[in-house]
C-alpha cells in the first residue's frame, strides 16, 4: 500500500488533513479519487448521431477520499465553490438510504428525507449510487462510511462540473465496496453517471463531457464519434502547442433554451430531411454529420425550410421521437437550415482538426498548427452565424486574441460549451499562454471584468486519478532501552 500521495492528489491531501480530521482517521487506510473539469474545443451543441467531436480536460478537478467504518454511520461533507451551491454536509445510518434487501430505498423516500434535513443536494449522490447499481458496478455498502468531496473546480459555470463530481464519487463508491478499482471501465462509468442522472433527475449528460472526465489523457484531446457506442481515440496535441482556457467573468453567455434551440432546430431539420428520402425511396440518416458538406450544399438542404414555427413543425410530425418533440419549443421559431448546415459542417470540422494533428506528428509543417487555428475560428463563426450563440464580451476578448494571431503564438480560438461559460478555449503556440495572460490582464482592466487562465492538460479519473494508502501513517513503536524496561517490570 502506496503511503505518499502522487502530486495531482496532494492539494487534497493536505485538505483532508485540516478540513476532515474531525471525520476521518488520518491514520488508517482510505481511497482518494479525481476526476478533471472538461471543455468542448470543437463539436456541439448536442451529442446527434453520427457527429464528431474533441474535448479537452482543465487541470483543475474534482477529489472524493473515503474510508469505510466500523459501524454503520454514514457522513458526507460536500466542498464546493459559493456558485456551486456552497459547502454542505448530511449524516446518517446505512438504513436510511438502503433497504434491508440491498437497493436503495425509492426516490419518493429519499427525496423526502434529503428535503426534510435541508440537503436535497445529496439526491446528486443517489443518482451516483443509483446508476452504479443499475449497470452491476456497485455492491451494497456493508459498513458505513465517511466521503469527503472537493469540488476543486473554478467558481464558474460550466467546465463539466456536473460530470467531474459523478465521475469522482462514482469511483469512490466502487473502490469503498470491495470493487478493484485498478479494474475500472471508463465508459461503463460514464454509462452508469448518465444513466442515474437520468433516472433521478431525468437530465441527459453529455457522454462527451462524461467520458472526458473518465478517459482524457494529458497532452492529448479526446475524439469522439457519436452513435449508439461512441468510438473514440486520444489525438497527441502537436509538438509545441498548447490548449488554453481563458474565463473571461461574464458567467453564462448564452441561455439555455438558445443553446437547446440550436440542438432542436438542427433534429427538426433532419426529419424534413429523412422524410423526403423516404418519399424517394432513399435510405434515411441518423444524423446530419454522417453527409458530407458537398452533398448538402449539391440539394439536400433544400429539403429543409429556412425557418419554422416550432408549433407548425410539431403538427407535420406527429410520430417521430418522443425527445426530440420533448426539445421543440412550439412558440419558437427554429433557422432550420443554418442550424442543420452547422451540425453537417460541424462533424467536418472536428474529423478535420484530427487530421492537421496527425499530419502535423509526421511532417512537423508549423502551417497545419495555423489551419488547426483556423478549425477553432471556423467552428465559432458557425456558432455565431448559424446557430446565433454569442456575446458582445466574449466576442470583444476575441477580437484581441484574433489581433495578435499567428505571429504572437496564438493560432485560433472557439467560445467553449457553446456559451454555457464565458469560456474562450485558445489553441497556441508553446509560448502562447504567457501573452494569453497578458492579455487577459489587460482585457480585465477594460471591461471591468475578472480573467483567469486554466491550462487544458488534465488526466481522466479512471486512468489515473485514484489512490489508496494512508495519509499520516501510525507513529513507530517507542524502542524501549534495557534500563526502562528493568524498571517497567518492577513497576
Amino acid at each position: 500500500m502506496p503511503l505518499s500521495l502522487p502530486a495531482p492528489l496532494l492539494p487534497f491531501g493536505n485538505l483532508l488533513r485540516t478540513s476532515a480530521r474531525d471525520l476521518l482517521q488520518v491514520d488508517a487506510p482510505l481511497w482518494v479519487t479525481r476526476a478533471p473539469g472538461c471543455l468542448d474545443a470543437v463539436g456541439g451543441p448536442g451529442e446527434a448521431f453520427g457527429s464528431a467531436s474533441i474535448t479537452v480536460a482543465t487541470t483543475r478537478a474534482v477529489f472524493s477520499g473515503i474510508q469505510n467504518r466500523e459501524d454503520d454511520k454514514i457522513f458526507i461533507r460536500f466542498i464546493r465553490p459559493k456558485s456551486h451551491g456552497g459547502d454542505q454536509e448530511w449524516s446518517g445510518v446505512l438504513s436510511d438510504i438502503y433497504t434491508k434487501k440491498g437497493p436503495p430505498r425509492s426516490l419518493a423516500v429519499l427525496r423526502d428525507m434529503f428535503e426534510t434535513a435541508d440537503a436535497p443536494w445529496m439526491m446528486k449522490m443517489m443518482a451516483t449510487m443509483i446508476g452504479l447499481r443499475r449497470t452491476h458496478q456497485l455492491n451494497t455498502p456493508k459498513v458505513g462510511f465517511v466521503l469527503i468531496v472537493w469540488d476543486n473546480l473554478p467558481d464558474i459555470p460550466g467546465m463539466g462540473g456536473r460530470e467531474a463530481v459523478s465521475v469522482s464519487t462514482a469511483m469512490a463508491f466502487k473502490a469503498s465496496t470491495g470493487l478493484d478499482i485498478k479494474r475500472v471501465d471508463g465508459i461503463r462509468v460514464a454509462r452508469a453517471v448518465s444513466y442515474g442522472e437520468k433516472e433521478v433527475f431525468g437530465v441527459s449528460l453529455p457522454m462527451t463531457k462524461t467520458l472526458t472526465c473518465a478517459l482524457a489523457q494529458p497532452g492529448t484531446v479526446l475524439h469522439i464519434e457519436h452513435g449508439l457506442d461512441p468510438k473514440m481515440h486520444w489525438v497527441p496535441l502537436p509538438d509545441q502547442s498548447q490548449m488554453v482556457a481563458i474565463d473571461t467573468g461574464f458567467g453564462v453567455a448564452v441561455p439555455e433554451q438558445d443553446r437547446a434551440a440550436a440542438e432542436a432546430g438542427a433534429a427538426m431539420g433532419l426529419e424534413h430531411l429523412n422524410k423526403a428520402l423516404k418519399a424517394a425511396k432513399e435510405d434515411e440518416v441518423g444524423g446530419w454529420g454522417m453527409i458530407a458538406p458537398s452533398k448538402f450544399e449539391g440539394g439536400l438542404r433544400n429539403h429543409v425550410p429556412t425557418k419554422e414555427n416550432g408549433r407548425e413543425w410539431l403538427k407535420k410530425f406527429p410520430k417521430v421521437d418522443e425527445l426530440v418533440r420533448e426539445a421543440v419549443d412550439s412558440e419558437h421559431g427554429y433557422r432550420e437550415r443554418a442550424l442543420s448546415e452547422h451540425q453537417c459542417r460541424e462533424a467536418g470540422r472536428a474529423r478535420r482538426l484530427v487530421l492537421h494533428f496527425s499530419e502535423h506528428a509526421r511532417t512537423k509543417r508549423e502551417e497545419l498548427l495555423a489551419e488547426s487555428g483556423r478549425v477553432l475560428n471556423s467552428s465559432h463563426r458557425s456558432l455565431r452565424e448559424k446557430c446565433s450563440i454569442t456575446h458582445d464580451g466574449v466576442a470583444a476578448f476575441q477580437k484581441k486574441i484574433t489581433d495578435v494571431g499567428r505571429k504572437g503564438g496564438l493560432f485560433g480560438s472557439r467560445m467553449a460549451e457553446a456559451g454555457e461559460s464565458s469560456i474562450v478555449l485558445v489553441f497556441a503556440h508553446a509560448t502562447g499562454p504567457l501573452r494569453v495572460r497578458e492579455l487577459a490582464a489587460e482585457f480585465a482592466k477594460e471591461a471591468n471584468t475578472r480573467c483567469q487562465v486554466f491550462p487544458c492538460n488534465g488526466q481522466g479519473g479512471v486512468l489515473s486519478g485514484w489512490w489508496e494508502g494512508i495519509l499520516e501513517p501510525p507513529a513507530p513503536p517507542k524502542k524501549v532501552e534495557p534500563d526502562d524496561a528493568e524498571e517497567s517490570a518492577k513497576a
